[in-house]
């Protein structure tokens, strides 16, 4: 890839769009062109991301209307969407409607829960409520590029942070037969890992430096992932341990080996 791509974020106040915003300021094949909020419309990025103020120092928050016309304008852009769950699949049908009218062609990435699964029908026995775009949910392609050989839907769903740790630690072990398909997860999750918005369960000040189960046995990610656990320490991440049985070849294979094929 010679050629740079327009990019730009829907959602952009919050703690994974700021975390977009971080990457896609030093992107090799990415520009910036547009952050879209609408609680927010010509506010300054840097206020909501004071350590992205020496490299953004002049880029404001935008109206999802004006994201709507310059992905209409545009042949090629790439968006990224950290809309919240329930959100996005409404704001992302409403861009690709308007581009397809016009011709051009935006490519997807879906950071919500939107376009996790298979049909909307999984997604509202989950979450509860309706989905916002049913009709799109076969456009979109839910899995992280290490364990993608080819992409046959125009648009990604990112499988959300356990499923993400949960599957770079195993799917290595598990493709090279080095371990029994038996995992055992343990999951543990940052005070960000709830949103910006604070409430008694997820405020950092209670949260930090703290460990504790919450719906075991019964969280909403579990169809998607082996069952877990999920207490918080840190502030910023998502990890997951994944114990289980080697098989005797894996005693000759180097450590770093199952890793280094999914590079």
């Amino acid at each position: 890839m010679t050629a740079r791509v327009p990019a730009i974020v829907l959602g952009g106040t919050g703690y994974v769009a700021g975390e977009l915003l971080r990457l896609l300021a030093a992107h090799p094949y990415l520009d910036l062109a547009a952050v879209a909020s609408d609680s927010q419309p010509d506010e300054p990025v840097a206020q909501f991301f004071r350590h992205l103020q020496p490299v953004l120092p002049h880029l404001r928050f935008v109206g999802h209307d004006e994201v709507v016309e310059y992905v209409t304008a545009n042949p090629v852009t790439a968006v990224l969407s950290a809309a919240p769950h329930g959100v996005s699949a409404a704001m992302i049908d409403k861009l690709l409607t308007a581009a397809e009218q016009a011709g051009t062609r935006p490519r997807v990435v879906d950071i919500s829960a939107d376009f996790r699964y298979t049909t909307g029908g999984a997604y509202e026995a989950v979450y509860k409520h309706g989905h916002g775009a049913p009709n799109r949910v076969a456009e979109f392609t839910c899995a992280v590029p290490e364990h993608l050989n080819a992409l046959h839907t125009p648009h990604v769903a990112h499988p959300g942070c356990f499923a993400t740790a949960i599957l770079l630690a195993s799917v290595p072990l598990l493709s090279l037969g080095l371990v029994e398909p038996r995992l055992f997860v343990t999951g543990i999750t940052g005070s960000t890992g709830s949103g910006r918005q604070p409430t008694a369960g997820t405020h950092h000040p209670q949260r930090h430096s703290d460990l504790y189960a919450y719906n075991a046995l019964a969280h909403r990610h579990s169809p998607r992932s082996p069952r877990w656990h999920r207490p918080p320490p840190a502030s910023r991440r998502s990890s997951a341990s994944c114990p289980t049985p080697a098989r005797s070849r894996a005693a000759s294979t180097s450590p770093c080996r199952p890793w280094r094929a999914y590079r």
